[in-house]
């Protein structure tokens, strides 16, 4: 199936669910990371139960610090 990541095109298996796409992206879950799919945010411990459909829209936003 295809989900569009940061609206890039990302191929994965179906019935893939967040943590599982993380992984396989190569994109560490670490603390400061939020996730939105279709405009919904998914709490993190929804991840790895939340199931990603094809043509999904997943959002990944990463803290930063700053002054």
């Amino acid at each position: 199936m295809i989900v569009y990541v940061n609206n890039r095109p990302c191929d994965l298996t179906d019935g893939c669910d967040i943590a599982a796409a993380l992984h396989t992206l190569g994109i560490p879950a670490q603390n400061g990371t939020a996730i939105a799919v279709n405009s919904d945010v998914i709490p993190r411990p929804h991840w790895p139960t939340h199931t990603l459909r094809d043509n999904d829209k997943v959002m990944i936003i990463k803290a930063t610090q700053g002054g």
